[in-house]
């Protein structure tokens, strides 16, 4: 329920939540106000998931945000609905 306000931000910028593309969002990335998500674990992410890296996704006409991600040392994953995932070092 906390997490609600920025889905309903989301939503009301034009992007469509990682819900609507099957996967769990649980946060912004990297930090409040970003639009890119930590994605958390389900059957549909779990096999991109690694105990070595945090699994994010970004809208995927996000381009910028994408870029910044793997400019931070991300690794492009997948296109899921309209979610690119993208595989985090962790920090």
């Amino acid at each position: 329920m906390r997490y609600l306000l920025p889905l309903l931000l989301l939503a009301a910028c034009g992007y469509t939540p990682p819900e609507a593309s099957s996967l769990i969002g649980f946060g912004p990335y990297p930090g409040p106000g970003d639009v890119c998500q930590k994605i958390a674990e389900n059957d549909l992410s779990n096999p991109y998931l690694d105990d070595t890296q945090q699994l994010i996704g970004c809208p995927t006409h996000e381009r910028g945000a994408i870029a910044d991600r793997l400019r931070d040392g991300g690794e492009l994953l997948d296109r899921i609905g309209d979610w690119q995932l993208i595989a985090m070092p962790l920090r």
